[in-house]
């Protein structure tokens, strides 16, 4: 089941959390004093979006996508919650907020521990978007630098063009390192990487245990590095005695995705 994949990618799969969403529920819509409507919610099979029920007869049961939500606020901290709801209400208000005009979704949980288990397990699979979705951006940006790195485009990398690559990525290193990595991936001994000599090369590339451990310790905000916690890192790690202007121009050259420039 496709669930079950998704889950996985974003390190959830068994999650109760996750399994509460995948089942949903009853929530209380909020719209106004007067208008309140039961609505069940839930998590639909992809893990990317939820389905809500409606009572529109001409209208068909529709779904929004975690795309498009920006946070989930625990409590009545919207301007509809605190005008339309009683403080009494407070632990079992929750609201999501959507990116760009779209109004808010105000919401009233039966119970405190239900409400809690919608906010988190939303988060957790938002969380889980976004990394993958970094992660997307950061696999396309490397094949399109392996692509040009291609010269000939053979779909074949010789030793020449993958330092070619190397440099493109910024990664410097000495020809004997490059010559090792290239020989450690060409099992065929055809003098070049090809298929899956090429995924191979790519996956020591871009999974370094070592390299995950740093980045855990220093990425402070939402599993992204901020200029101020890349200059950390550059001072303590590879001890530069840098700026934070310098870290930002950093980012803003290297970063593929947009919204990690503005952390």
């Amino acid at each position: 089941m496709e669930a079950n994949g998704n889950a996985g990618i974003f390190g959830l799969e068994g999650d109760p959390d996750l399994q509460f969403l995948l089942k949903g529920g009853d929530l209380l819509k909020v719209k106004s004093r007067s208008w309140r409507k039961t609505r069940y919610f839930r998590l639909n099979e992809d893990c990317k979006t939820v389905w809500q029920q409606t009572s529109k007869t001409f209208k068909s049961d529709s779904s929004f996508s975690l795309e498009d939500m920006d946070s989930v606020r625990y409590g009545r901290q919207t301007e509809g919650l605190q005008k339309y709801t009683d403080s009494s209400a407070d632990d079992r208000c929750f609201s999501i907020i959507f990116k760009g005009r779209r109004k808010n979704l105000d919401l009233i949980a039966s119970s405190k521990e239900e409400a809690k288990r919608w906010v988190s397990g939303l988060e957790k699979v938002m969380t889980g978007m976004h990394s993958l979705n970094r992660q997307q951006n950061s696999e396309h940006w490397i094949y399109n630098c392996m692509r040009k790195a291609d010269k000939n485009a053979d779909n074949k990398m010789s030793l020449k063009e993958l330092k070619h690559f190397l440099r493109q990525i910024n990664i410097e290193v000495d020809d004997s390192y490059a010559e090792m990595l290239f020989k450690k991936c060409d099992t065929s001994n055809s003098g070049t990487l090809e298929g899956s000599e090429i995924k191979h090369f790519y996956d020591l590339l871009t999974y370094r245990e070592e390299m995950d451990a740093i980045y855990g310790k220093y990425a402070s905000t939402n599993g992204q590095m901020s200029s101020s916690d890349l200059l950390n890192f550059l001072q303590k790690e590879q001890k530069e005695p840098v700026s934070l202007e310098h870290a930002k121009k950093l980012i803003e050259k290297y970063e593929v995705d947009e919204t990690g420039k503005h952390t």
